[in-house]
């Protein structure tokens, strides 16, 4: 991981399936040390040269970052055959585990930590988005994979955005293939998905999924497979979050669905105007809310006491995102179509199905986890847009039980027609009791 001199491991901190991060230090003149923190490629992918390209990009893409609100990255390096990011070490958590923890502690987020955080990383992506090279022109970054792990929140409430591993810029090495989708399906934008070239505006659509699920406390587009959920954003039909959470204010529903307008028309045209709406919204409201009210809200949020680890529904979560990421660069068999600027094709998703189904499975039948409650119903009911696919329900009647039922009625014709044939049907039908003596008789007759 580089020369002793420079860079030192001291831990590992997360993997997936590209890349593995760890903790470690930069080491300078005099023994002088600073917290980092690495991210090496697999050494399993260093010879994907398309991969190898993507992680350049990064790179470059990433130095030129100079944000406070964005992950610094300070270093690019290779050793022991692995290409490896050194980057600033945000010591913290992200929104997706916060939006777990809430859930699990059955709190609601307030909405005017909601406003603040949206805030926050408006002021990274309108960095990202408007950054020039040295001759002035537009270097045109869009993130397109503004999601919840991807916004990481200090324990002193800092809020950073990264992973520009799937940027689109005009200095990219690695181009992206026409009508290939990349980013996580339940962040997308209704044009990504439908193989539409993405802007400024994709990411702004990502961020407003975001708001509405912490504003909720529940996923908004979330099929039981890839199909369902592409279809979802393809409809784009979006509550109010107040119809779900009485708590958020009529002007923050607003702020939020133009956000997430199908139509990016329609939504707020740059990451500026967004993060100075919610500004107004905190000053109309008359709500303080800063970093350090953040850091509080976090800390308490995670020091919950009676909070359970869902490692289940973690895993869940983590196995997604893996395959969504391994199909990206071909271990695993693409849901993307490649090689033309065409929507999604539904059949080429459907024939995925099976991936995630039992996941799925598992996750409606956990009311914890959002789907499948009473109150989901409930909810769904009054607002249409947000009823998730339900799993097919089995045949009560399969072909065991049929042919149990199928010998049932043979057994009671028979003995209806035994009844017949011995005379004594007439007599049970006049309330009379049967001659067994007859029916003995006949069935020595019939021997």
């Amino acid at each position: 991981m580089g020369s002793k001199q420079r860079y030192q491991v001291i831990q590992k901190l997360d993997s997936g399936g590209m890349a593995e991060v760890f903790k470690g230090r930069a080491l300078s003149l005099d023994g002088i040390e600073k917290p980092v923190a690495i991210k090496r490629i697999l050494p399993s992918l260093s010879d994907n040269s398309k991969f190898v390209k993507m992680f350049i990009d990064e790179a470059r893409l990433s130095m030129r970052l100079t944000h406070a609100n964005i992950v610094q990255v300070f270093d690019v390096g290779r050793a022991d055959g692995t290409y490896f990011l050194v980057m600033e070490l945000v010591d913290g958590t992200n929104a997706r585990r916060l939006f777990q923890k809430a859930s699990e502690a059955g709190r609601r987020i307030p909405a005017s930590a909601v406003a603040y955080l949206g805030m926050e990383v408006c002021k990274a992506l309108n960095h990202a988005h408007e950054l020039r090279d040295d001759q002035g022109a537009s270097l045109g970054i869009v993130h397109r994979d503004v999601s919840p792990p991807n916004i990481l929140i200090s324990w002193s409430g800092e809020v950073k955005i990264t992973d520009f591993g799937l940027a689109k810029a005009v200095s990219q090495i690695e181009r992206t293939d026409p009508g290939v989708v990349k980013g996580k399906f339940s962040y997308m934008s209704p044009e990504a998905v439908d193989g539409k070239t993405v802007d400024a505006r994709a990411d702004i659509f990502g961020l407003g999924v975001i708001l509405h699920e912490l504003l909720t406390g529940r996923r908004l587009f979330m099929g039981r497979n890839d199909l369902e959920t592409v279809e979802l954003l393809r409809k784009c039909q979006v509550p109010a979050p107040s119809t779900i959470n009485n708590e958020v204010p009529k002007d923050l529903d607003e702020i939020v669905l133009k956000a997430l307008a199908r139509d990016r028309k329609k939504r707020w045209q740059s990451a500026k105007d967004l993060g100075d709406a919610l500004a107004q919204f905190l000053f109309t409201q008359g709500q303080k809310f800063t970093q350090f009210d953040l850091a509080s809200l976090v800390k308490s949020i995670h020091e919950e006491k009676g909070v359970t680890e869902d490692y289940s529904g973690r895993l869940r979560e983590l196995i997604r995102d893996e395959v969504l990421s391994l199909s990206m660069i071909g271990v695993l068999p693409s849901p993307f179509p490649a090689g033309r600027a065409e929507p999604l094709n539904p059949e080429e998703l459907d024939e995925r199905k099976g991936v995630l189904e039992e996941y799925w499975d598992d996750y409606a039948a956990n009311p914890s986890a959002g789907a499948g409650s009473d109150f989901d119903r409930l909810v769904q009911s009054v607002s249409g847009p947000l009823e998730q696919p339900k799993p097919e329900k089995k045949p009560l009647v399969n072909g065991t039980v049929g042919l149990i039922i199928f010998i049932l009625l043979l057994v009671l014709l028979g003995g209806f027609a035994l009844l017949y044939l011995s005379g004594q049907l007439d007599a049970i039908l006049a309330g009379e009791a049967p001659d067994f003596g007859a029916l003995f008789s006949l069935f020595q007759q019939q021997e």
